[in-house]
């Protein structure tokens, strides 16, 4: 009888082995970033050769094997042509109506097909065959395998900050290829901060800091390179506080009366702060048409001053805000919200309002839950907000403050940590029950330098995805940590940086 390996929890099936010449008696081990849900592992290995084409029958995937081609070729030296005919390829590629969005699956017996149930979906496909093809000498392995493959979480992110410290696009790049070799489906791109607005404006030119900012056409091309890749890209413009970008290119817009004292907050105050807000978004969301979701930031907001300003004094008093500076920052993002939504997109935002408050925020708003501090977790949850989880611990990437591979496996969805002893969550922890109003989480670099920025997510990234891909049960640690050595070789290879974090500094210690 055939020996089978199951690399995850399911109930299997065995499929026959058939005899062809494509196929040799030679079992292959395979090592899948996050582990799938369903295999099936057979005795023999799928040959192929320079002379085996690929194909897919849908048009919207051809660009997929274009890129899925020039990795196999970076990756192993083979160099598999572009077929037109899919009865004649070794490789097929399509989208099967059948699947939900997320799910694919493959089925290696004399060829390699792959169904999936969208262009995503089989951008994650590409990434799984990517990690388990082999070369020896002349031949192209692939393993005799029945696999079917879905994340139980439906957000899987990586934030990177491009404010404190410019990236530049060939970085950013290098971190859309680690997201997509692990299967994360988000980027969020925190453009915007007190040190520098990234982005570009018509409207407002001299937002955009000389030297540290991105053109449209740059936008675009990331736009681009990402949704190749299965990766959507969230924009984020912060405000109302970490702001002094805003305000040092047009403080007699954005800024209070007394800015020098306060320079960090934009002016909540100003009919015409609402209409610059509103066009800046308008400008920046066409450029990120296949994102849903559009971000505000809106935690940290400094209100030193605020309350002096003349036009803050007369905004509250005409719209009934209770002289009260929390009322108006409440106020604030429920205005902005409303400026995201029209245009098509749905508001994110980082904790940052208490749960009290006589102005409502609204809950189409997706709460990013980091601190666990100014609305804890536990109540966005009791309170029927959505959540990305963030928790400061162990899922922020920050300098020395990063913690170890073990450590972020330890962690699971539903649990919400912290360093900083302000945090409730330092000394305890908050440990939810399973709810589908978390609908996945985020790791989040800040203030790295570029230089450091992708080795230090190499062999952290993979293991948060992991944890969330796969929530209710995980290979053993010291397994995963295996495959994640022989997938980070192939990486390596793939986008031409062999560079690793020690994983030992500062804060990288086991709990």
């Amino acid at each position: 009888m055939k020996k089978t390996i199951f690399l995850s929890i399911g109930i299997l099936c065995l499929f026959s082995c058939q005899e062809t010449p494509n196929l040799k008696n030679k079992k292959l081990s395979v090592e899948i970033i996050p582990a799938p849900k369903e295999v099936v592992l057979g005795e023999k290995a799928l040959v192929l050769d320079n002379m085996s084409g690929m194909s897919s029958p849908d048009s919207e995937l051809v660009s997929l094997l274009e890129l899925f081609s020039s990795e196999l070729k970076a990756l192993t030296n083979f160099d598999l042509p572009i077929i037109p005919d899919p009865e004649q390829a070794a490789i097929i590629f399509q989208i099967d109506s059948t699947l939900i969005a997320d799910t694919y699956k493959i089925d290696i017996q004399n060829k390699v097909s792959v169904k999936a149930g969208s262009y995503q979906s089989a951008a994650m496909a590409r990434t799984t065959l990517l990690q388990m093809v082999k070369v020896e000498g002349e031949e192209l392995l692939f393993p005799q395998i029945d696999l079917t493959d879905h994340p139980d979480a439906q957000y899987r992110g990586l934030m990177i900050d491009l404010a404190r410290s410019w990236h530049s696009m060939e970085t950013v790049k290098k971190l859309i290829d680690l997201a997509s070799y692990y299967k994360t489906n988000y980027l969020q791109l925190h453009f915007t901060d007190d040190q520098s607005f990234t982005l570009p404006s018509k409207k407002y030119p001299k937002l955009s800091t000389p030297g540290r900012n991105y053109t449209f056409e740059d936008l675009k091309e990331l736009e681009a390179y990402s949704q190749a890749r299965g990766v959507t890209i969230i924009p984020e413009l912060e405000m109302p506080g970490h702001a002094k970008s805003f305000v040092d290119a047009y403080p007699e817009i954005f800024g209070i009366t007394d800015f020098e004292e306060n320079p960090y907050i934009i002016n909540m105050g100003k009919e015409k702060v609402y209409t610059a807000l509103e066009e800046l978004i308008a400008e920046i969301t066409p450029i990120f048409k296949s994102s849903p979701y559009f971000h505000i930031g809106g935690d940290e907001a400094r209100f030193t001053k605020v309350m002096d300003d003349p036009d803050v004094k007369s905004y509250i008093k005409e719209n009934n805000l209770d002289n009260d500076v929390h009322e108006l920052y409440r106020h604030f993002l429920v205005r902005i919200n409303e400026a995201v939504k029209k245009q098509g997109k749905q508001t994110c935002n980082w904790e940052g309002f208490a749960r009290k408050g006589k102005i409502k925020i609204p809950k189409d708003m997706i709460v990013f839950e980091f601190e666990s501090l100014y609305h804890l977790p536990d109540e966005l949850i009791e309170d029927g907000y959505t959540v990305v989880n963030t928790s400061w611990k162990p899922l922020y990437v920050v300098n020395e403050k990063k913690w170890e591979p073990e450590t972020i496996y330890n962690w699971n969805l539903w649990r919400f940590d912290n360093w900083w002893s302000q945090s409730p969550a330092m000394e305890n922890p908050i440990q939810l029950k399973e709810t589908p109003l978390i609908i996945g989480a985020q790791m989040c670099t800040w203030e790295q330098l570029q230089e450091i920025e992708f080795k230090s997510l190499r062999r952290r990234l993979p293991v948060m995805n992991e944890r969330i891909w796969n929530t209710r049960e995980n290979l053993p640690y010291d397994t995963f940590m295996q495959h994640l050595e022989r997938t980070d070789k192939k990486l390596s290879v793939l986008v031409n940086d062999s560079q690793q974090d020690s994983l030992l500094m500062g804060y990288n210690h086991k709990e």
